[in-house]
């Protein structure tokens, strides 16, 4: 699922037809960084950026190509913003919510599931983008995820975006509506458009999904650029 935006920028969504680029979970992970740099040449990238995922609220402003085809960065971020032009900011999921951002020649790429989001990931997505240099109109995209039509959570994790008492904009019945809440705090934080493309990778097939396939998922990526 390929997206052009605004300025330059472009967007990827993968599915499983890319196979897993994970070099740590799903199946054959040893393959993964070549798979990575596969596509890496595909897109006509230097680089595809990635870090280490902990469901937080990192993001790591991407200042200088400091590594080469799908080699990931050694730290810890969920999210990548960057002003390079051929520099991939890449993300890694299956189920949390692969969000990009696009504002005046800095792109980013965010890793949003229920934790992340509590986190602050997306308020700190937007500060990165500004903070890189973009001063104008930011346009957010909201890519495959657990949509509230299938993820089910439980009473802790609704109470942590104030939907305890049931009655909460999010909340359907068990099932919490992640991009519902991505799209009200990006907009809250200044993102002037958010397009959401709809796709629920529980049920959808195209699509890896920790909640679907358990340990044995792989991951598909989120990929923001500028050419």
């Amino acid at each position: 699922m390929r997206f052009a935006l605004p300025g330059g920028g472009h967007a990827l969504f993968t599915t499983c037809e890319d196979g897993n680029l994970s070099t740590l979970r799903g199946a054959t992970p040893e393959q993964g960084s070549a798979r990575r740099d596969e596509l890496r040449a595909r897109l006509g990238l230097r680089w595809l950026c990635a870090s280490r995922q902990v469901h937080g609220a990192t993001v790591q402003r991407v200042v200088a190509v400091d590594g080469r085809d799908g080699k990931r960065l050694a730290l810890d971020a969920d999210g990548h913003a960057t002003a390079l032009r051929g520099v991939g900011a890449m993300v890694l999921v299956a189920d949390c919510l692969p969000v990009i951002l696009l504002a005046d020649g800095v792109v980013a790429a965010l890793h949003a599931g229920w934790r992340g989001l509590a986190a602050g990931v997306l308020e700190e997505g937007v500060g990165a983008v500004r903070e890189l240099g973009a001063r104008g109109e930011i346009t957010a995209l909201v890519g495959p995820g657990a949509r509230g039509c299938c993820y089910e959570v439980g009473e802790e994790v609704h109470a942590v975006f104030g939907d305890a008492d049931g009655r909460g904009a999010h909340r359907r019945g068990r099932n919490l509506d992640l991009a519902a809440i991505a799209g009200e705090r990006l907009r809250a934080v200044g993102a002037a458009r958010v397009e959401d493309v709809g796709v629920c990778t529980i049920c959808d097939p195209r699509f890896f999904s920790h909640r679907r396939e358990g340990l044995g998922a792989g991951r598909q990526a989120g990929i923001a650029w500028l050419s």
